[in-house]
């Protein structure tokens, strides 16, 4: 969704037709910033059995040739494209039309995708310095990752109000992406009345989990029950889910490099086990710097709310986290990927 930010920051919404994936969080993000959508159904091919695979691949070239059809309707200048396999066909489709292809790379190393269809983008922009090694001196660009100016403008106060949140107590936010991480809402579920004793959450679960967390929820004693705010997903209200907390646990997907940054916020990060372990860059990537701590999901179980805890009780470990995140922000990523795609299709 970084190429909605950017698009957004350069006010091209009228000029701008998305293709992604059906049925999908970005298809609602785009119908509520007005951006025409177009929907194709992509799957995986990596570590699959053959006849997922086989499966997968008619699926591909059928939205290859969805995206063929979207391109000639909308008869783009510059295609945008970010990684992850709907990309892939999209590419593909406007280098054959020899539409101008920029692909906008937020995590610390190229997926699959990126490494099969770079060699078809006139440019690659790039979130850091370190990415550049991948990519042919000139083909790539350091923008840094795109986010929305909301996530700079969420304040602390502005966050705690809008949930309701009592500021005598610690807020934690938690959250897995856009669809939830069920391994880390069984770590909220199984320890909710511990963590309710010391904290506040403003737990982002997804649909499959929520009504577990629920009826967890209503077996609490009214006094913590209050103080547990689940939402299976939040996309305005985001930024200030953010920056209402004092801690964020949540994987360490690409997002976590921009949208974190950007509001200045600690964190513990539980990579995912999937995507040939790419959030194992990304969280150490921010572990490195001071702005994050990194918990192993197989050490969910034991260490999840000791850890959580003895944070939380580090005021002085917190502010350092917050400075160290805060460096990492970059304001103007989605102008430069603006002024990058307007200057390969010029």
């Amino acid at each position: 969704m970084q190429h909605l930010a950017a698009a957004h920051a350069l006010n091209l919404t009228s000029e701008v037709c998305y293709i992604g994936r059906d049925a999908s969080v970005e298809q609602r993000i785009a119908a509520r910033l007005n951006i025409p959508f177009v929907g194709i159904r992509v799957g995986g091919l990596r570590s699959l059995g053959p006849l997922t695979q086989a499966r997968n691949v008619l699926q591909m070239l059928s939205a290859a040739n969805s995206a063929t059809q979207a391109i000639d309707r909308f008869k783009p200048n510059v295609v945008l494209a970010t990684g992850g396999y709907v990309s892939a066909p999209v590419i593909w489709a406007a280098w054959r039309k020899k539409i101008p292809v920029v692909i906008d790379l937020p995590d610390l190393e190229p997926g699959w995708a990126i490494r099969a269809t770079w060699r078809w983008s006139k440019q690659v922009a790039v979130s850091f310095d370190e990415v550049l090694k991948y990519f042919p001196r000139g083909r790539a660009t350091v923008t840094g990752y795109p986010v929305r100016a909301e996530f700079f403008q969420a304040t602390r106060g502005a966050g705690r109000a809008h949930f309701q949140l009592d500021n005598a107590l610690p807020v934690v936010t938690v959250f897995g992406g856009s669809l939830g991480a069920h391994a880390l809402n069984e770590a909220v579920r199984t320890r909710l009345h511990a963590l309710l004793e010391a904290t506040q959450l403003v737990h982002i679960c997804g649909a499959k989990d929520k009504p577990a967390l629920e009826a967890e929820q209503a077996r609490l004693e009214r006094n913590l029950a209050a103080r547990y705010h689940v939402f299976e997903y939040l996309d305005a209200d985001m930024p200030l889910a953010l920056a209402a907390a004092d801690v964020v646990v949540a994987r360490a997907g690409a997002a976590t490099l921009g949208e974190f940054p950007a509001v200045g916020v600690p964190s513990i990060l539980v990579p995912g086990l999937f995507a040939q372990g790419h959030q194992n860059k990304n969280a150490e990537f921010l572990a490195t710097r001071g702005a994050a701590l990194v918990l192993d999901e197989e050490k969910l179980a034991s260490e999840f709310v000791p850890t959580l805890l003895n944070l939380l009780n580090d005021p002085m470990r917190l502010q350092a986290m917050s400075a160290a995140m805060k460096k990492l922000a970059q304001p103007d990523a989605a102008k430069r990927i603006g002024k990058l795609v307007q200057g390969v299709s010029a």
